[in-house]
């Protein structure tokens, strides 16, 4: 298997995975009601212990503690793609539906295109092509759901605007993360900008002093939030993009809306329209045409 092939592979599987992260995003801050900075430090906080627990437990431990040579980076890349990302996808998940933030947020892709031109990367015309299709199928599926919803929206335009800033930061997460994951290892930086990010969101926690308690529903979708979107996928995530180009890992992304929108039918009742199967359609037309090889690749 080509290292093309592994990391698309690898950025596919985050990518599923963190289609659960609307739905359960929004179950815990509008269904139960828990706060939004509360929530987002309990899942990237949870995820940092995890994922710097499974470096140690694998023998990576050297290779982490070599990777604080890029202590600034690590730094910033949590502030921008934890902190920030975080706090504005549960933002955006207490105020619009699953579905609208999973559009939105995965639309980072082109923006992951736009920056990765500033970087020096070559972004051929066909894959901006098939940038434009995936979103297109995006915005299918948030049209297409016209049935009414069993938990009301409470702003659709605050929480797409959460959701487009969301977007901006994981662009910049994984362009500006390209150089640092190439030299010290996906994983290990992954993993400190968990921890920098966590630790950034459990201060604000501190600061506003939310209310802490959970119920046992509440505490199980914050604990799989921790691990399986968060710790998991992200060193998946940049362990991919160790392989392959951010412009090519960018529109893995496109199948998340797909995910988020079973997920959201199937356990909040946000029903998807007529439209989808088309919009499907043209996601992963998308998918194909943005991350298929140009000539000089094969």
């Amino acid at each position: 298997m080509s290292d093309r092939t592994r990391g698309l592979i690898l950025g596919t599987i985050a990518s599923v995975l963190w289609a659960s992260v609307f739905v359960a995003a929004r179950y815990l801050t509008h269904v139960r009601g828990v706060d939004p900075y509360y929530t987002a430090a309990l899942r990237f906080g949870s995820g940092a212990i995890v994922a710097v627990a499974y470096l140690l437990a694998t023998g990576k431990g050297p290779k982490l503690m070599r990777a604080t040579r890029a202590l600034g980076w690590m730094s910033l890349l949590g502030f921008i793609g934890i902190f920030s990302m975080g706090i504005l996808v549960f933002i955006s998940a207490s105020l619009t539906s699953s579905i609208n933030s999973a559009l939105i947020l995965n639309a980072n892709a082109i923006f992951i295109a736009v920056f990765s031109v500033l970087i020096g990367e070559r972004v051929p015309g066909i894959r901006f092509l098939g940038l434009i299709v995936g979103l297109a199928g995006c915005g299918l599926i948030v049209l297409g759901s016209a049935p009414e919803q069993t938990f009301a929206v409470a702003d659709n335009l605050l929480g797409s605007l959460a959701a487009l800033g969301g977007a901006l930061c994981w662009a910049l997460y994984t362009v500006l993360g390209k150089r640092s994951v190439r030299q010290y290892g996906g994983p290990e930086i992954a993993a400190g900008t968990l921890v920098f990010g966590g630790l950034m969101l459990v201060i604000v926690v501190l600061v506003r002093q939310p209310a802490l308690g959970l119920e046992w529903p509440e505490a199980a979708a914050s604990l799989y939030l921790g691990v399986f979107p968060t710790a998991i996928a992200m060193l998946m995530w940049y362990r991919a993009l160790e392989l392959v180009d951010a412009n090519v890992l960018g529109p893995t992304q496109y199948v998340a809306p797909i995910g988020a929108t079973l997920l959201g039918w199937g356990l909040l009742g946000e029903a998807p329209g007529v439209t989808f199967i088309g919009a499907g359609i043209a996601i992963i037309v998308g998918v194909y045409l943005a991350t298929r090889p140009a000539p000089e690749e094969v």
